[in-house]
């Protein structure tokens, strides 16, 4: 039985451009199979641009093909609004509350 992993990340800025993108290469090599969560926290991020969401979508899609979930933590109330008006709130696990315990 192969273990499980669990992946957190904590973007420390906005995800915008340059950021978002060196998010998705630092994960393009972690995710694989045995990936079943990642937790993205968005607390310290306010704005996500085209690129940003672009790269949650790529990292939604490559875990889900390994059989995982995404889990968004502490997204901020215009962040949720823009999941729900890009109509990717029914795709994503939005969490209400922090980080596990």
């Amino acid at each position: 039985d192969e273990a499980k992993k669990v992946i957190y990340v904590t973007p420390g800025t906005d995800l915008v451009a340059d950021e978002a993108q060196a998010m998705r290469k630092e994960l393009q090599g972690r995710i694989g199979q045995g990936t079943e969560r990642l937790f993205l926290d968005l607390a310290r991020v306010r704005s996500i641009d085209s690129i940003g969401l672009e790269t949650i979508i790529v990292v939604y899609n490559w875990i889900r093909m390994n059989g995982g979930e995404l889990i968004v933590e502490n997204a901020s109330h215009d962040l949720k609004e823009l999941f729900r008006v890009m109509k990717n709130d029914g795709r994503l696990t939005i969490s209400l509350t922090g980080w596990p315990r």
